[in-house]
């Protein structure tokens, strides 16, 4: 019988050929346009508007019911009017909170999805599906290549809001119809944004301006999908990574899974790349896996001097319902905005629900996913 020693090293071997990174960090200290890498000034970030675009993302987790109120965020970006919020409700069980919003000064539709929160069970759940499906055609998604698939469970949290958030996009430009439009959300939610992002691309008029902006995002479709988003959008689509946050680097690359252009990585506290190109190996791909073990925290940022999560959010309570009992928390309550641990909840049976729900943080997805790997570990050396 093999050691346990070399099956744990066979383990973190296999870990590694998923994340395509080593298991501990590449040196990439030299930063270059050679390499695919752009230093980002202080001004370079203002010019890109990082800081507000993360509010908006962060805003998300705190926005319910009409009222721009909710702290840091909500201050950041002042003059914003909310226009739609919808998500995590009876009518889409599936699907994370997002809210619809006008600014003024901007001229801007700011569209924003919250991502995966262990105090939201319904949103969690799609972070483990992971068998990548066709984009849904029911929605008249025009013009989608041959061959570009996507997470199915972030396709299932998106589809649950699509239509009435175009709606609501639709209603503001036929008052404004010079308004851009901004899509953005942060874990899950980053990835809901993209797909939102592209079905608005499709249905409105072909000289409305949309960017979207993702944190922390999940890889979110197969190569032909990144390559479409690339043609698509351009520098118009773009993420940022927090350090040595693991949920950007899940699903796998073995299981089909691609990142598009855009990416911004946070790589310390004094530097922020630029990055060229897909799964540039000189930025958030050269975290080795230890790191990205040991990252779960850099997943809620700062991005930028803003924080993700429920945490930040004032004037804000959350509802969930354990054993058939409704608890109330107040967002100051939350000390924790994310975990690695599973989320189990017993509900009252429903007819979608048995009596145990389950659900899974994306940092507890790359936990599994080192589980699920070692699990063929240990069963090859059985063999």
């Amino acid at each position: 019988m093999l050691s346990f020693a070399v099956l744990f090293f066979f383990c973190l071997a296999l870990v590694e050929r998923g994340f395509s990174t080593p298991l501990f960090r590449r040196d990439n200290t030299t930063t270059t346009a050679a390499n695919g890498t752009t230093p980002l000034t202080d001004a370079d970030i203002q010019s890109l508007d990082l800081v507000n675009i993360a509010a908006f993302a962060a805003a998300a987790y705190c926005v319910r019911a009409g009222s721009w109120d909710c702290g840091v965020a909500c201050n950041q970006v002042p003059d914003t009017q909310i226009a739609l919020t919808i998500g995590d409700d009876a009518a889409t069980p599936d699907a994370p909170p997002a809210y619809v919003a006008y600014s003024q000064s901007r001229n801007q539709i700011i569209v924003g999805h919250e991502g995966t929160d262990p105090s939201q069970i319904l949103s969690v759940e799609n972070d483990v599906k992971f068998a990548p499906t066709p984009l849904l055609t029911v929605l008249n998604v025009a013009g989608t290549p041959a061959g570009v698939e996507v997470h199915n469970g972030f396709q299932t949290a998106w589809v649950q809001t699509s239509t009435t958030i175009l709606d609501a996009v639709q209603q503001i430009l036929a008052q404004v119809p010079t308004a851009s439009v901004l899509v953005t959300g942060h874990s899950l939610g980053a990835a809901v944004s993209l797909l939102d992002a592209i079905f608005l691309k499709q249905q409105l008029p072909s000289n409305t301006s949309i960017q979207v902006m993702g944190f922390g995002r999940p890889r979110v479709g197969n190569q032909a999908f990144a390559d479409w988003v690339d043609s698509m959008f351009g520098d118009k689509n773009g993420f940022v990574v927090s350090r040595d946050d693991p949920v950007p680097h899940v699903p796998l690359l073995d299981q089909g899974f691609v990142h598009a252009s855009g990416e911004i990585w946070i790589k310390d506290n004094t530097t922020t790349l630029s990055c060229a190109g897909q799964e540039n190996p000189n930025c958030s791909d050269s975290i080795g896996v230890l790191d990205a073990a040991t990252g779960v925290s850099d997943h809620t940022g700062p991005y930028f001097g803003i924080d993700m999560g429920h945490a930040p959010c004032v004037n804000l309570e959350i509802t969930t319902t354990i054993s058939g009992t409704p608890v109330t928390t107040t967002a100051a309550q939350i000390t924790t905005p994310f975990s690695t641990a599973l989320i189990i909840r017993t509900e009252a049976p429903t007819s979608k629900n048995s009596a145990r729900s389950v659900g899974v943080t994306m940092g507890g997805v790359v936990a599994a996913s080192a589980v699920a790997l070692c699990t063929v570990a240990g069963t090859f050396f059985a063999l």
